[in-house]
């Protein structure tokens, strides 16, 4: 512990507890930045789009990891237990888009 109170993080501990990262990406962001420009080239028919887009898309998800090496798989976490896209039933309005089962 630091004398001033505060907790200083070990560096062996940060290692041990970092996702696989290629290039300075996640792994995860790494796969879906590949994903998104795959389906842009094939829409599209053509290598510019490869050499514009992925690295822009890559510098903005080195920036994110930096701050957070989990900001992918977090988001992904987070969406999966929010976000519904199942229709909005009556109840559903009735209780503010919770998930609830009663009837009246």
């Amino acid at each position: 512990m630091a004398e001033s109170g505060h907790l200083q993080a070990d560096p062996l501990f940060q290692g041990l507890t970092r996702p696989a990262m290629i290039m300075g990406v996640s792994y995860m962001f790494f796969v879906l930045n590949s994903v998104i420009n795959l389906v842009m080239f094939i829409n599209t028919s053509d290598f510019k789009i490869l050499f514009l887009c992925a690295p822009l898309v890559h510098a903005i998800g080195y920036l994110i990891c930096m701050k957070e090496p989990r900001a992918i798989e977090l988001l992904m976490i987070k969406s999966a237990k929010t976000w519904k896209l199942a229709p909005v039933s009556k109840v559903r309005t009735y209780h503010g888009f919770t998930n609830s089962y009663d009837l009246f």
